[in-house]
C-alpha cells in the first residue's frame, strides 16, 4: 500500500468523527466566549446535554438503548462527503445563536451550557441526515439516479 493509500485510509477513518468534534469543541468554545471559564457543573451540564441529545437520537433511531445494532462498512463516493461542511458549520452557527438568543432572554449560564450540549448533538445528527439526502440527489455520476444499470 503506497503512502496516500495509507494517508487516504486514515483519513477516512478519523472523519467519521471530524466534524463532529469540530462542532462539540466549537460550541463550548462559543459558551467559554459568552461566559468566560465554565464552572464544573457547567461542563457536566455541557456534556451531559450532549449525552442526551445522543441518547435520544439512539433510542429514536434503533428503538431503544439496548438493542442489537449491526455497523454497515461507510460508503464515502468524494472526500468532501467526509468532513461535513455543511452540518458542521450550520450547527456552529445554530449554537452561536442559541447562546445569544439565551443570553438575551435571560436564561441561566447551567440551562444554555445543557440546550448548547443536545443542541450541538442533536443538530449535528440531523444536518448529516439533510447532507446524505441532498448528496444522494445531486451526486454526478450515480447510474442509479441517472437511469443506468
Amino acid at each position: 500500500m503506497s503512502h496516500r493509500d495509507r494517508l487516504a485510509r486514515t483519513l477516512l477513518d478519523e472523519s467519521w468523527a471530524y466534524g463532529y468534534t469540530l462542532t462539540i469543541w466549537g460550541a463550548g468554545a462559543f459558551l467559554i466566549a459568552e461566559y468566560g471559564v465554565p464552572s464544573h457543573l457547567d461542563v457536566v451540564g455541557y456534556v451531559g446535554g450532549s449525552l442526551l441529545g445522543f441518547a435520544a437520537l439512539t433510542w429514536y433511531s434503533f428503538g431503544g438503548l439496548l438493542v442489537g445494532v449491526e455497523r454497515d462498512s461507510r460508503d464515502v463516493r468524494s472526500p468532501v462527503e467526509m468532513v461535513h461542511l455543511f452540518a458542521t458549520f450550520c450547527n456552529l452557527v445554530g449554537a452561536l445563536l442559541t447562546i445569544q438568543v439565551a443570553h438575551a432572554l435571560g436564561v441561566s449560564e447551567r440551562a444554555t451550557f445543557v440546550a448548547v450540549g443536545v443542541g450541538a448533538t442533536v443538530g449535528y445528527s440531523l444536518l448529516l441526515l439533510v447532507e446524505e439526502v441532498v448528496g444522494e440527489r445531486y451526486r454526478p455520476g450515480d447510474a442509479a439516479r441517472d437511469g443506468g444499470e
